[in-house]
Formats: structure tokens, sequence, C-alpha cells
């Protein structure tokens, strides 16, 4: 009897420490908990994983710095001119590490002039992330963080999926065309044709 309850001390423990860690972990990421950066959107352009859509209106695009490899701050508005696919990952997401490989096959695909993957690690520690870039031979990728989690925070919209990875393409001027919340294989024919769409458009 003793043993069972020590046992059920112990699970309950476990349960409250693991619950603690998840209202911590949110605080982190948002802490006012409003995780919207819009009041509404079309609710015909319902979220469904692992698809690209469009939202109405159009989300503005962050314009919160993030870093780079050196540790300099960088912003989205200096890649206007190119088409650009925002990711936000990072190395303890399952499904960002399922797709980074598709990720930097892309941008060794279509990257240059004209487009570019901008992947921003949500890992608090570079190094972990940078770790991951060499470990999976990821060599085409730019590496960028998003240290204070301003960027995830300004990409939060009202009934959208908040999990990460997050993806978002751009067009020229930094205005969204669509995104896309959870796993997704970017060198499939869907994925480059829709980006060869944005490329060419006037």
């Amino acid at each position: 009897m003793k043993k069972f309850l020590k046992i059920s001390l112990y699970s309950l423990f476990f349960i409250g420490a693991v619950g603690i860690l998840f209202v911590m972990a949110r605080s982190v990421i948002d802490p006012d908990r409003t995780q919207a950066r819009i009041e509404q959107n079309d609710k015909s352009a319902r979220p469904v994983l692992g698809q690209l859509i469009t939202l109405n209106p159009r989300p503005p695009r962050p314009d919160v710095p993030f870093l780079d490899a050196n540790g300099d701050e960088r912003t989205l508005a200096e890649f206007e001119g190119k088409v650009i696919l925002l990711n936000i990952w990072a190395t303890w997401c399952v499904p960002c590490v399922e797709e980074m490989p598709s990720l930097d096959q892309l941008q060794a695909k279509l990257g240059g002039a004209d487009f570019e993957v901008v992947a921003i690690s949500e890992d608090r520690v570079a190094a972990d992330a940078k770790a991951f870039y060499v470990e999976h031979n990821l060599k085409n990728l730019a590496f960028y963080q998003d240290k204070s989690f301003g960027v995830v925070r300004q990409l939060y919209v009202k009934d959208y999926p908040t999990g990460l990875p997050i993806s978002v393409l751009y067009d020229r001027e930094g205005r969204e065309l669509a995104r896309l919340s959870g796993g997704f294989d970017w060198v499939s024919e869907t994925a480059i044709t829709r980006i060869n769409q944005a490329i060419s458009a006037p």
C-alpha cells in the first residue's frame, strides 16, 4: 500500500512539473497570451496543417530585428526586391527537423537575386542551431536566430495555428502571399510551382 501511495505521489509530482514547464514556455513565447497581431481573418481561409493558404486581410510583415550568424541585427526589410520564404523553426521541433533539408535544397535550386529562403531559429542557444546545420550538412541556408522571439510573436495571427514550423511566402515588396503551418516538402512540384509564380509575377 505504501509503495502504491509513493508511486501515486511521484506521478502527481511529475504531471504537475510538466504543467508548470508548459505554462512557463508559453509565457516566454507569448507573455501576454494574445498570440494575435490582427483582430480577425477571413474564416473561409481555414488553416490546414501542411497546406499553403492566403489570409485576408494580409498580416503585416514582422519588423523586429533578428540576429545573423555573427550576432549582428538584421530585418526582413533588407530582403525587399526578392521573393522570400520565411521559415520559423527550432531544433526541438520534430516537423522542423524533418523539413529543413528540403529548405536547404530549395535554396540551392532557386536561391539567388530573385529568391531567398530566410530560415530563423527559435532556439535560445545559437550554438545548438548551428550544430544542427553542421550535423545535417545544411550548406545553402544562411543562419539566423530569433533570440528575443520577436519575429514569431509578430507572425501569430488569430484563428491560425501557432505551433512550429511556420512558413510565410512574401512578394518582392514584402507583402504576404501565403503561409503554411506544419512541415512541408519544399522541393515538391507544388512548392516549386507556387514560388516560381511569385518570382515571375509583375
